[in-house]
């Protein structure tokens, strides 16, 4: 197990995440975009999406849209500057939708408080 873990981490297969308050970090917002890109695209975008420090999730899903990302925002301008740089370096993306979130209630299983921060643990069921 141990040498397991030891080759996916390498390998970079798990990569360990730690999480941080939002508010605290300047990043009160969040933007999620269900978008459409070409098949052929579809992974050098993801990839290149999940690569700016914006990010925090970036995702291939079925449906009408086939790609799923999530921002954090410095502030709701921010939508309007990150919009402009989608379609300057990804001109085959279109979004389909956005929906804005100006509070997260809880992330990870951690129940969240006003400040962003864990006050409290709800179990993940699966």
């Amino acid at each position: 197990m141990r040498r397991r873990l030891t080759r996916e981490l390498r390998d970079r297969d798990i990569l360990v995440r730690c999480d941080i308050a939002q508010q605290t970090a300047g990043w009160p917002g969040i933007a999620t975009y269900r978008a459409v890109v070409p098949h052929g695209e579809l992974d050098a975008t993801g990839g290149a999406l999940a690569r700016l420090p914006q990010i925090r999730l970036c995702a291939s899903v079925t449906g009408s849209c086939n790609l799923l990302f999530s921002v954090w925002l410095r502030d709701l301008d921010g939508i309007t500057t990150l919009e402009s740089l989608l379609d300057e370096r990804f001109p085959h993306l279109t979004v389909q939708d956005r929906t804005v979130t100006l509070r997260t209630a809880k992330r990870m299983g951690r129940l969240l408080g006003e400040d962003g921060r864990a006050v409290g643990h709800v179990a993940l069921g699966f």
